[in-house]
Protein backbone atom coordinates (compact mmCIF):
# COMPACT_ATOMS: atom_id res chain seq x y z
CA UNK A 1 0.00 0.00 0.00
CA UNK A 2 2.83 2.44 -0.67
CA UNK A 3 4.42 4.34 2.17
CA UNK A 4 2.00 4.08 5.09
CA UNK A 5 4.19 6.37 7.16
CA UNK A 6 3.81 9.22 4.69
CA UNK A 7 0.07 8.57 4.57
CA UNK A 8 -0.10 8.97 8.33
CA UNK A 9 1.93 12.17 8.16
CA UNK A 10 0.05 13.76 5.28
CA UNK A 11 -3.47 12.91 6.39
CA UNK A 12 -3.24 13.21 10.17
CA UNK A 13 -0.95 16.21 10.41
CA UNK A 14 -1.84 19.89 9.95
CA UNK A 15 -3.49 20.66 6.62
CA UNK A 16 -4.63 23.73 4.75
CA UNK A 17 -7.39 21.86 2.91
CA UNK A 18 -10.81 23.43 3.28
CA UNK A 19 -13.06 20.50 3.88
CA UNK A 20 -16.22 22.40 2.97
CA UNK A 21 -15.02 22.74 -0.63
CA UNK A 22 -14.40 19.05 -1.14
CA UNK A 23 -11.36 17.18 -2.45
CA UNK A 24 -12.60 16.58 -5.98
CA UNK A 25 -13.60 12.99 -5.24
CA UNK A 26 -14.02 10.57 -2.36
CA UNK A 27 -10.72 9.28 -1.00
CA UNK A 28 -10.25 5.56 -0.59
CA UNK A 29 -9.36 6.03 3.04
CA UNK A 30 -10.87 8.66 5.29
CA UNK A 31 -9.12 10.26 8.22
CA UNK A 32 -11.32 8.13 10.46
CA UNK A 33 -10.14 4.99 8.65
CA UNK A 34 -6.51 5.95 9.22
CA UNK A 35 -7.09 6.74 12.90
CA UNK A 36 -8.93 3.45 13.34
CA UNK A 37 -6.09 1.54 11.64
CA UNK A 38 -3.57 3.21 13.93
CA UNK A 39 -5.68 2.12 16.85
CA UNK A 40 -5.25 -1.49 15.70
CA UNK A 41 -1.47 -1.26 16.15
CA UNK A 42 -0.57 -2.86 19.49
CA UNK A 43 0.27 -0.36 22.19
CA UNK A 44 3.93 -0.03 23.04
CA UNK A 45 7.19 1.43 21.88
CA UNK A 46 6.66 0.82 18.16
CA UNK A 47 3.34 2.62 18.04
CA UNK A 48 4.66 5.52 20.13
CA UNK A 49 7.63 5.90 17.78
CA UNK A 50 5.39 5.68 14.72
CA UNK A 51 3.37 8.60 16.03
CA UNK A 52 6.42 10.52 17.24
CA UNK A 53 8.03 10.34 13.80
CA UNK A 54 4.98 10.69 11.56
CA UNK A 55 2.25 12.33 13.63
CA UNK A 56 4.14 14.52 16.12
CA UNK A 57 1.04 16.52 17.07
CA UNK A 58 -0.45 13.38 18.60
CA UNK A 59 2.87 12.23 20.03
CA UNK A 60 3.27 15.54 21.87
CA UNK A 61 0.12 14.69 23.80
CA UNK A 62 1.45 11.19 24.53
CA UNK A 63 4.98 12.06 25.61
CA UNK A 64 4.56 10.17 28.87
CA UNK A 65 3.68 7.01 26.96
CA UNK A 66 6.83 7.30 24.85
CA UNK A 67 8.98 7.97 27.90
CA UNK A 68 7.62 4.90 29.70
CA UNK A 69 8.08 2.75 26.60
CA UNK A 70 11.73 3.77 26.20
CA UNK A 71 12.41 3.14 29.88
CA UNK A 72 10.74 -0.27 29.60
CA UNK A 73 12.97 -1.10 26.63
CA UNK A 74 16.27 -0.07 28.17
CA UNK A 75 15.89 -1.04 31.83
CA UNK A 76 16.12 -4.85 31.42
CA UNK A 77 19.23 -4.60 29.23
CA UNK A 78 20.83 -2.09 31.61
CA UNK A 79 20.11 -4.39 34.56
CA UNK A 80 21.62 -7.31 32.67
CA UNK A 81 24.84 -5.35 32.13
CA UNK A 82 24.99 -4.38 35.80
CA UNK A 83 24.42 -7.98 36.93
CA UNK A 84 27.25 -9.21 34.71
CA UNK A 85 29.53 -6.49 36.09
CA UNK A 86 28.50 -7.29 39.68
CA UNK A 87 29.38 -10.95 39.21
CA UNK A 88 32.78 -10.02 37.78
CA UNK A 89 33.42 -7.73 40.75
CA UNK A 90 32.46 -10.52 43.15
CA UNK A 91 34.85 -12.97 41.48
CA UNK A 92 37.60 -10.37 41.65
CA UNK A 93 36.93 -9.70 45.33
CA UNK A 94 36.99 -13.40 46.18
CA UNK A 95 40.24 -13.93 44.28
CA UNK A 96 41.83 -10.95 46.03
CA UNK A 97 40.81 -11.97 49.52
CA UNK A 98 42.10 -15.50 48.96
CA UNK A 99 45.59 -14.15 48.31
CA UNK A 100 47.56 -15.05 51.43
CA UNK A 101 44.44 -16.04 53.34
CA UNK A 102 44.94 -15.91 57.14
CA UNK A 103 48.56 -14.85 56.74
CA UNK A 104 49.59 -17.83 54.66
CA UNK A 105 51.98 -17.52 51.73
CA UNK A 106 50.50 -16.58 48.37
CA UNK A 107 50.49 -19.54 46.02
CA UNK A 108 51.04 -19.55 42.27
CA UNK A 109 47.49 -20.82 41.79
CA UNK A 110 46.13 -17.88 43.78
CA UNK A 111 48.16 -15.47 41.68
CA UNK A 112 46.84 -17.00 38.46
CA UNK A 113 43.26 -16.89 39.71
CA UNK A 114 43.64 -13.28 40.78
CA UNK A 115 45.11 -12.31 37.40
CA UNK A 116 42.26 -14.11 35.61
CA UNK A 117 39.60 -12.42 37.73
CA UNK A 118 41.26 -9.00 37.32
CA UNK A 119 41.42 -9.38 33.53
CA UNK A 120 37.80 -10.53 33.41
CA UNK A 121 36.69 -7.52 35.46
CA UNK A 122 38.49 -5.08 33.18
CA UNK A 123 37.08 -6.73 30.06
CA UNK A 124 33.58 -6.72 31.54
CA UNK A 125 33.85 -3.05 32.47
CA UNK A 126 34.82 -2.23 28.89
CA UNK A 127 31.77 -4.05 27.50
CA UNK A 128 29.16 -2.94 30.03
CA UNK A 129 27.07 0.18 29.70
CA UNK A 130 27.98 3.21 31.86
CA UNK A 131 26.54 3.27 35.37
CA UNK A 132 24.90 6.63 34.52
CA UNK A 133 22.98 5.23 31.53
CA UNK A 134 19.55 5.64 33.12
CA UNK A 135 20.37 9.20 34.18
CA UNK A 136 21.30 10.08 30.59
CA UNK A 137 18.47 8.11 28.98
CA UNK A 138 16.36 11.15 28.10
CA UNK A 139 19.12 12.75 26.07
CA UNK A 140 20.01 9.46 24.41
CA UNK A 141 16.38 8.83 23.42
CA UNK A 142 15.98 12.32 21.96
CA UNK A 143 19.15 11.89 19.90
CA UNK A 144 18.17 8.43 18.63
CA UNK A 145 14.67 9.55 17.66
CA UNK A 146 16.16 12.61 15.98
CA UNK A 147 18.42 10.39 13.89
CA UNK A 148 15.48 8.17 12.98
CA UNK A 149 13.46 11.21 11.91
CA UNK A 150 16.21 12.75 9.78
CA UNK A 151 17.70 9.63 8.22
CA UNK A 152 17.57 9.39 4.44
CA UNK A 153 18.35 6.42 2.24
CA UNK A 154 21.85 5.02 2.40
CA UNK A 155 23.81 6.53 -0.47
CA UNK A 156 25.81 3.38 -1.11
CA UNK A 157 22.95 0.87 -1.42
CA UNK A 158 20.20 3.42 -2.21
CA UNK A 159 18.00 1.96 0.48
CA UNK A 160 18.18 -1.61 -0.83
CA UNK A 161 20.05 -2.81 2.30
CA UNK A 162 22.40 -4.97 0.24
CA UNK A 163 25.40 -4.48 -2.02
CA UNK A 164 27.24 -6.62 -4.51
CA UNK A 165 29.49 -9.19 -2.88
CA UNK A 166 33.15 -8.11 -3.09
CA UNK A 167 34.09 -11.59 -4.30
CA UNK A 168 32.08 -13.89 -6.47
CA UNK A 169 28.41 -13.42 -7.24
CA UNK A 170 25.40 -12.50 -5.15
CA UNK A 171 24.85 -9.78 -2.61
CA UNK A 172 25.80 -9.12 1.01
CA UNK A 173 24.51 -6.79 3.70
CA UNK A 174 25.47 -3.19 2.99
CA UNK A 175 28.46 -2.27 5.14
CA UNK A 176 27.75 1.46 5.08
CA UNK A 177 24.33 1.17 6.75
CA UNK A 178 24.67 -2.24 8.43
CA UNK A 179 21.75 -3.49 6.37
CA UNK A 180 19.27 -0.86 7.56
CA UNK A 181 18.96 0.87 4.19
CA UNK A 182 19.25 4.20 6.00
CA UNK A 183 22.00 6.77 6.20
CA UNK A 184 24.05 6.51 9.39
CA UNK A 185 25.19 9.56 11.34
CA UNK A 186 28.87 9.87 12.11
CA UNK A 187 30.13 9.34 15.65
CA UNK A 188 30.91 13.05 15.82
CA UNK A 189 27.32 14.04 15.06
CA UNK A 190 25.96 11.49 17.49
CA UNK A 191 28.32 12.75 20.17
CA UNK A 192 27.13 16.31 19.60
CA UNK A 193 23.50 15.18 19.77
CA UNK A 194 23.95 13.66 23.22
CA UNK A 195 26.17 16.46 24.49
CA UNK A 196 29.40 14.44 24.69
CA UNK A 197 32.77 14.71 23.01
CA UNK A 198 33.83 12.19 20.39
CA UNK A 199 36.16 10.26 22.67
CA UNK A 200 33.51 9.87 25.38
CA UNK A 201 30.96 8.75 22.79
CA UNK A 202 33.33 6.15 21.32
CA UNK A 203 34.48 4.87 24.70
CA UNK A 204 31.25 4.86 26.70
CA UNK A 205 28.10 5.70 24.78
CA UNK A 206 28.40 4.14 21.32
CA UNK A 207 27.23 0.64 22.40
CA UNK A 208 24.21 2.09 24.23
CA UNK A 209 23.30 4.42 21.38
CA UNK A 210 23.61 1.79 18.65
CA UNK A 211 21.68 -0.80 20.68
CA UNK A 212 18.85 1.68 21.24
CA UNK A 213 18.82 2.68 17.57
CA UNK A 214 18.58 -0.93 16.39
CA UNK A 215 15.85 -1.83 18.87
CA UNK A 216 13.81 1.30 18.27
CA UNK A 217 14.01 1.04 14.50
CA UNK A 218 12.88 -2.58 14.69
CA UNK A 219 9.94 -1.63 16.92
CA UNK A 220 8.88 1.21 14.61
CA UNK A 221 9.20 -1.00 11.53
CA UNK A 222 6.96 -3.63 13.10
CA UNK A 223 4.40 -0.99 14.07
CA UNK A 224 4.42 0.39 10.51
CA UNK A 225 3.90 -3.13 9.17
CA UNK A 226 0.93 -3.70 11.46
CA UNK A 227 -0.44 -0.27 10.54
CA UNK A 228 -0.17 -1.13 6.84
CA UNK A 229 -2.03 -4.40 7.39
CA UNK A 230 -4.83 -2.58 9.17
CA UNK A 231 -5.06 -0.02 6.37
CA UNK A 232 -5.26 -2.77 3.77
CA UNK A 233 -8.22 -4.27 5.56
CA UNK A 234 -9.91 -0.88 5.73
CA UNK A 235 -9.32 0.01 2.07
Amino acid sequence: MGNVRELLSSRMGPTTVKFDTGRGGTPDLTTQDIAAALGMVPAGLGRELLEALWWPESAARRIDHLRKAVIALVTPEYNRHQQVLSLARTEYGIAKTCMGWAGNAVTDMQRREFARAEAKLEATRALCWPISTMEQLGGLAVAVIGEMAAAGCCKRCEGLRTQAAPEGTGVVECEACDGSGLEQLSGRKRATAIGADCSAYSRFWQPVYEWMLIQMRAAENEAARRFGQALSRAA
